[in-house]
């Protein structure tokens, strides 16, 4: 059973229940613009990380990278400050409407959301237990 997301209003706008259809839009609308913005600090690490590669590798001369770097530097700093915090405030809304109503696990804070729990994934995979052998 899902709950019902609710944004609240103040002395001017009253509190607004929102549909599921609704908070599915809102879901796509936050991803449409993490994506296109890269507003999100996982996606801006993965690309800063993916320059310094492209450099590592020979694919792009540490000019190159520094260049493409600033292009997306620039690129963020376009979106307004008001809506960058209004995408953290309701993706941080939206989080919390998933963890009441059972879509999500709570998680702690800078834990990474697994699709299936660590003792299951192969070894070597991304976050996997090490078994350590004492010899």
């Amino acid at each position: 059973m899902t709950k019902t997301m609710i944004l609240t209003g103040d002395n001017n706008i009253p509190a607004l229940p929102m549909t599921e259809a609704q908070v599915n839009h809102l879901r796509r609308l936050l991803a449409w613009l993490r994506c296109a913005y890269m507003l999100d600090e996982h996606m801006q690490r993965g690309f800063m990380q993916g320059a310094a590669l492209s450099v590592q590798h020979g694919a792009a001369t540490p000019e190159r990278a520094g260049e493409i770097l600033q292009q997306q530097a620039d690129k963020i700093n376009q979106v307004p400050a008001y809506v960058r915090q209004a995408h953290k405030m309701l993706s941080k809304a939206l989080l919390e409407h998933d963890k009441r109503s059972g879509v999500v696990e709570g998680c702690r804070s800078g834990e990474n959301l697994q699709a299936m729990p660590v003792s299951e994934k192969p070894a070597g995979a991304a976050g996997a237990k090490r078994i350590r052998r004492n010899q």
